[in-house]
């Protein structure tokens, strides 16, 4: 099969063991009540609305490539793990971004803002922080589920505890990762490697550790672990470089988000790093002066963007991120007993396909 066509497989596998999993959520919460019975329905339909679903079919394909002998329903079940983690930290980052919607549809806190003001009061304070309230619980929640996810996949204890213990460094790297990009917006002294190891806990985890799940289901040699290990991390690495590049060179058409975000926000991205670091004393002054301004024009957003050409930041981000790709491919070698072909190939079609889009 193609690329196309095992995606197109997958996201379906996936998505039925995600809606299974979500169902039986519902069906318990029946003996508590309505509210908790919309409370599982509200998150099962945030969750179902769309998404790439990468990361669980990393899971799969990881297990696939190595080989196991469990049962489909036993994989697919681990898998909605992670991207059940995924979103929890989308559900909370739709609340700290004050965001209305996600992939067309309200966000938790805002569905439960307007449920409050329609069905208790019209009290817009009292009800945006019941809306705030459910988005936190939400989250907590979704992260809770996702461990319950492998717990009820009927793993043996060993490979029971190995995904376990690989969902909880994803969740608490996430966790760090976002911290300290927080604290990193105001350091003027952040080099190129601060920000690779930032990206590698808040975007890389996930990837690289739904690779490792995978990768202990099918009991996978050290060899076979490290491989997926680096080709997670450094394919990770530069998708987020590349998510920089569009967050202020892409066709807004295309990536359906704007591409003068970033910059409005003054967001610490590569683009940023490099041009101060590469840039003339002019140059650092413009963007010092302008980034994250409150009364940026669009006129001086086109010159943070010509500046960041003219000082060999877009150059220098593509050339990094053309290294990490590269460089995550040719880990897969390095497995010994050598990945299954074919499964071997989607990743490597998965890595060109996530590092070099447009959207």
């Amino acid at each position: 099969m193609s690329f196309e066509e095992i995606i197109k497989t997958e996201i379906a596998a996936v998505n039925r063991a995600l809606e299974d999993f979500l169902d039986s959520r519902i069906e318990n919460a029946k003996k508590l009540g309505p509210s908790h019975v919309q409370y599982y329905t509200y998150i099962k339909e945030y969750m179902m609305r769309g998404g790439k679903r990468f990361r669980p079919i990393a899971v799969v394909i990881a297990y696939k490539a190595i080989g196991g002998d469990l049962p489909p329903e036993s994989y697919y079940r681990t898998a909605c793990s992670v991207e059940i983690l995924h979103n929890a930290s989308l559900l909370h980052d739709d609340l700290i971004d004050h965001d209305e919607t996600r992939r067309g549809g309200p966000t938790f806190h805002a569905r439960y803002r307007e449920w409050y003001k329609k069905s208790v009061s019209p009290n817009l304070e009292k009800a945006s922080h019941f809306g705030m309230t459910a988005a936190i619980l939400g989250g907590d929640t979704l992260m809770n589920l996702g461990s319950v996810a492998i717990t009820e996949s009927k793993l043996d204890s060993d490979i029971g505890i190995a995904c376990l213990v690989n969902y909880q460094k994803s969740f608490s790297e996430l966790v760090e990762g976002v911290l300290l990009e927080m604290t990193m917006v105001k350091d003027r002294k952040a080099t190129p490697e601060m920000y690779l190891e930032m990206i590698r806990m808040k975007t890389a985890v996930l990837l690289e550790k739904s690779l490792l799940i995978g990768g202990s289901m099918a009991r996978g040699s050290e060899s076979q672990m490290r491989a997926l290990s680096e080709y997670g991390v450094k394919i990770g690495q530069a998708f987020q470089i590349q998510d920089d590049i569009l967050g202020s060179f892409g066709d807004e058409s295309v990536t359906g988000k704007a591409s003068d975000g970033d910059i409005r926000e003054g967001k610490k991205t590569m683009l940023v790093i490099e041009a101060l670091r590469l840039g003339t004393a002019k140059q650092k002054k413009i963007l010092n002066e302008l980034l994250g301004s409150d009364k940026i024009t669009d006129e001086e957003v086109e010159k943070v963007r010509a500046t960041f050409r003219e000082a060999g930041a877009l150059e220098s981000a593509e050339k990094i991120m053309s290294r990490l790709l590269h460089e995550g491919q040719a880990a897969l070698d390095k497995a010994n007993p050598p990945f299954k072909e074919p499964y071997k190939r989607f990743l490597l079609d998965m890595s060109e396909f996530l590092v070099k889009r447009d959207y």
